[in-house]
């Protein structure tokens, strides 16, 4: 009998058996609970069904922990992480009515925020909707906002502007039923940037600027990368593209994965497994057999060898032809992404202020920090001395700039260990005993293995964990070294487990003090942590770290 394989169309058909959340999106495709979240919203949190909890996550609701608290996290959904200082003064003003006083940047480039009830989301729909802000698809099995690098279109040093390709996949993939019943979670990112700071190697879908023979800019593209327990760096395929090429190419991918992916184990189901199982060659005919058409063939590929940044500090755009002088971006650092007490309003007000009429905007980053841009030279004294009052940090440490966390155990019900208030207050413990050092560092704090942190691609990785100390259970975190994406990419790797969160400063310091001591030259401290055994760097701890 002919082996019949679980794709969406023998899912469709009930030929194989199915998982829940498959069973769940069969009934009712999630945008569809968007006509149910006013009656909800007028009966309660009891009124809703278990299925429709699930469902809530195609608009960017999620339960927050505990699940039966009444209350909800909510996404937004911000292309490329652009906004107006008019947006942003909303996505403030939301927080402030609704939200505790505060929201978070995420790694894709939007806006998070905690402790809403039900009774709210449709007031606050409507203020984001009359400022084009919208939360479709911003989590559940549906594309999730696509990313970019922050400075597309300013950067001098990019190989193209890929803001109208990133909008084109926005517009055509938002609100789209052909393409919202996925097998599981699906990330996009789209960038010209010639550091590669889009992260094209951990997402599903990862186009990149590149040129072809005859030097004309167009895109590249990684496909299956992807993080969480069982990571993946994403596989190159030998092709360029035209500007014009690349919405037909998102679409192809988009069905390939919609249409083959993996229904049948919830674990299995992110397009990476597909990419890994069938490899570069078939993923490249199935491909080109969905577009009709072959791409031009490419041989040579050269990636960066540090793409890790997103850009902060203050530098020259390409425009030179402002009314006040040459543009500038000025990058703002925030620990974790955490934004108090009307900061985003503030940024915004600033932005309206300095940028040149008609162009500012605020771009967040991957990194969890902000942009302003089209800043005028003459402009940047009384900026930087509004920043400075205003609390907000533009010459950042690199411990504040290259700081990741995930929402942790004070609002997920996956994580185990805190994350947001403890990189928080690592930060400032590494300032003040460890600012002595100079080289760059990038420290990703992940709750649990999910990895929403990033931990795995950082120099230092947290992953939360939990260790019994005088007879309690206290956090406590793995902790990993060396990681790093671009031409030598990889995870980095586990160097002690359970170290006490109250240790965790001490253990970091130690490290990069033994780092500094025996680097090689201009080594970073990913190749240091690389080319020393685990031993030797096991043994730059304290002995009284950890158990």
């Amino acid at each position: 009998m002919e082996e019949i394989i679980p794709n969406f169309a023998a899912v469709k058909q009930g030929l194989v058996p199915v998982t829940p959340q498959e069973k769940i999106k069969l009934e009712k495709d999630g945008l569809d609970v968007i006509h149910d979240i006013s009656r909800f919203a007028k009966l309660g949190f009891g009124s809703i069904p278990e299925d429709d909890f699930d469902r809530l996550k195609w608009y960017g609701v999620y339960r927050q922990k505990p699940k039966d608290s009444g209350y909800f996290m909510l996404r937004t959904k911000v292309p490329g992480g652009r906004i107006t200082p008019k947006q942003a003064g909303v996505l403030s003003q939301i927080a402030d009515d609704f939200a505790h006083g505060f929201c978070d940047i995420t790694t894709r480039q939007t806006i998070q925020f905690h402790w809403l009830r039900i009774e709210d989301i449709p007031e606050i729909f409507e203020r984001l909707d009359a400022v084009g802000i919208t939360t479709s698809g911003a989590c559940g099995d549906d594309t999730r906002n696509v990313t970019g690098c922050p400075v597309s279109g300013l950067n001098p040093e990019e190989t193209l502007d890929a803001i109208p390709q990133l909008l084109e996949i926005n517009r055509n993939l938002t609100n789209n039923r052909e393409f919202s019943n996925l097998p599981r979670k699906y990330k996009l990112s789209i960038s010209g940037c010639h550091l590669h700071c889009s992260q094209p190697d951990i997402n599903c879908v990862g186009f990149f600027g590149l040129r072809n023979a005859a030097g004309e800019p167009g895109y590249g593209v990684k496909v299956g990368g992807g993080l969480s327990s069982a990571p993946h760096l994403a596989q190159t395929l030998p092709v360029w593209m035209a500007p014009d090429k690349v919405w037909p190419v998102t679409k192809a991918l988009s069905e390939i994965y919609r249409d083959e992916g993996y229904r049948a184990k919830r674990n299995r189901a992110r397009f990476k497994f597909l990419v890994a199982d069938w490899g570069v060659k078939r993923i490249l005919a199935e491909l080109e057999k969905h577009l009709g058409f072959s791409l031009a063939h490419q041989e040579k590929f050269s990636f960066p060898e540090d793409p890790e940044s997103d850009h902060m500090g203050i530098h020259p755009q390409k425009q030179q032809d402002g009314v006040e002088g040459r543009l500038y971006w000025v990058g703002i650092s925030f620990p974790g992404g955490r934004l108090r007490n009307g900061q985003l309003a503030v940024i915004g007000k600033i932005a309206a202020r300095y940028a040149q009429p008609g162009l500012g905007e605020i771009r967040f980053t991957n990194k969890q920090n902000l942009i302003l841009s089209h800043i005028p030279e003459a402009h940047l004294p009384a900026l930087k001395q509004d920043l400075s009052e205003a609390g907000l940090a533009y010459e950042a440490s690199n411990f504040r700039k290259g700081c990741v966390s995930c929402t942790g155990i004070e609002f997920c019900n996956l994580a185990v260990a805190e994350t947001k208030n403890r990189m928080i207050s690592l930060v400032s413990q590494l300032e003040t005993m460890s600012g002595w050092y100079q080289d760059k560092i990038r420290i990703h704090f992940s709750g649990c293995p999910s990895s929403c942190g990033q931990h795995q691609i950082a120099d230092i990785g947290l992953r939360g964990a939990r260790t019994k100390m005088e007879g309690k259970m206290v956090d406590a975190y793995d902790l990993f070294v060396g990681g790093r994406l671009g031409n030598r990419r990889r995870f980095n790797e586990l160097l002690k487990g359970k170290i006490l969160a109250s240790e965790v400063h001490v253990a970091i310091n130690a490290l990069l003090k033994y780092y500094d001591a025996h680097k090689q030259g201009s080594e970073t401290f990913s190749d240091f942590c690389e080319r020393l055994p685990r031993e030797e760097l096991l043994s730059a701890l304290p002995a009284g770290v950890s158990k």
